[in-house]
């Protein structure tokens, strides 16, 4: 009943703003794209959840060209990659070509429309500036987005007044065209030349790198306010600038977390609840949203005694090229008040082997090695021998590759007798 509700009242906006484009998503869907979502890192919360909006729009845009035969074939795109989401944790928005035109659709979950705020990225970075400029709504609880505007380059250059504070051009909604087919139907009959941006100056590279290091050390908000647009405009069209930026901030961010991992520690009697904490999740819900066949216990003695597995994306940085790898942990109950721990090591997203020399190390309360294993260049999983835990005892597994580390605490407190 809620979800007729739901489109009913999407029915109901339709019929008031004809004009619009409206677009629905269902709730798998949305799902999909956090899962695309929380694949990366970020260096905080705000630059998570732009990534999460842009995919979700992107996404749900280009399933509509799906059935748009006559539009796609005139669209170009890039599809989400490493570069993509690098760029949507730094500025908001999302480029795509139509014939030779440019667009950005720039997405808000503003539940008004009497304003469009571009990001001044779009605008005044030449290799970036676009023909014209989409306004999205989204509606994350009613599950539906709304293109309800564009406006071109040169009415935002004559309309539009600049905000210093968070670097937009800002336009009252009077100023956009509401009905998309007038866009469309432009780019067939007029002849179109891109946006004349005035050049960015240059800078050394000794100037980027100083930069550079002063962007990565931003967390809380982003680093786009803490130099001249100009200075920022350099280093955010720079894809290998960019790069270098991104690269940075993540790691400047694991080696905080590092410092504050050696305090967290995951009750695993929790897992028996499916309780986990942040990072952490169910074999299931993991294998929902990568390839199935990359994350499998292995067939093993103890196989059929693990009830409860838990998972973790790990992304050891530049080490490892920014790609990751899944740390698998199986928990087994005894008839002894014991619990049987299997810990397994995998590649993640289609990679067929582990990095050679990647170290898998048990180590106890006090720091200790108990056990370790180390990946060599044709390993697709490595493995801990399978080890008891009695209750109350405390253990960490640690990743290392160079100079890379990465650890995480368990202890376990109790669990239900039921589960054994």
């Amino acid at each position: 009943m809620l979800e007729n509700n739901k489109m009913l009242r999407l029915d109901d906006l339709i019929v008031v703003y004809p004009e619009n484009l409206w677009l629905d998503f269902s709730a798998l869907e949305k799902k999909t794209a956090w899962h695309q979502t929380v694949m990366n890192h970020y260096q905080n919360a705000t630059a998570h959840h732009r990534v999460f909006v842009n995919y979700l729009c992107f996404n749900t845009f280009v399933k509509w060209l799906e059935d748009e035969p006559d539009l796609q074939d005139k669209f170009q795109y890039a599809e989400p990659s490493q570069d993509l989401y690098q760029q949507w944790e730094l500025v908001n928005g999302i480029k795509l070509t139509f014939n030779q035109a440019r667009i950005v659709l720039i997405p808000s979950e503003q539940g008004s429309i009497s304003e469009f705020r571009i990001p001044q990225e779009w605008v005044d970075i030449p290799d970036w500036a676009a023909n014209y400029y989409l306004a999205v709504q989204l509606n994350l609880e009613e599950n539906w987005l709304r293109i309800w505007g564009f406006i071109s380059y040169e009415q935002v250059r004559e309309k539009a007044q600049y905000d210093s504070i968070d670097r937009t051009y800002c336009l009252n909604n009077c100023d956009l065209i509401a009905d998309l087919n007038i866009m469309w139907v432009a780019q067939e009959l007029c002849a179109l030349e891109q946006p004349r941006v005035h050049p960015l100056p240059g800078l050394s590279e000794a100037q980027a790198k100083k930069l550079i290091e002063k962007l990565s050390k931003s967390t809380v908000y982003s680093p786009r306010l803490d130099i001249s647009f100009s200075e920022w405009g350099v280093i955010l069209s720079s894809e290998e600038y960019r790069q270098i930026l991104y690269n940075q901030i993540i790691q400047n961010l694991q080696d905080k977390t590092m410092i504050n991992t050696d305090k967290l520690v995951n009750n695993l009697s929790l897992w028996f609840e499916n309780i986990f904490n942040e990072g952490w999740q169910s074999i299931d819900d993991l294998l929902s949203l990568t390839d199935r066949r990359a994350f499998q216990f292995r067939s093993d003695s103890v196989l059929n005694e693990i009830s409860v597995k838990g998972a973790k994306l790990i992304d050891l940085g530049i080490q490892l090229e920014n790609k990751s790898v899944v740390l698998l942990i199986g928990l087994s109950p005894q008839i002894d008040n014991k619990v049987g721990i299997r810990v397994q090591l995998y590649p993640a997203f289609g990679e067929t082997y582990l990095p050679a020399s990647l170290q898998l190390t048990l180590l106890s309360e006090s720091g200790k090695t108990l056990q370790s294993v180390e990946s060599r260049s044709y390993d697709n999983y490595i493995q801990l021998k399978r080890f008891k835990l009695a209750l109350g005892k405390f253990f960490s597994i640690q990743l290392a590759l160079k100079d890379v580390k990465f650890k995480e605490n368990f202890v376990l407190e109790g669990f239900a007798c039921s589960e054994i």
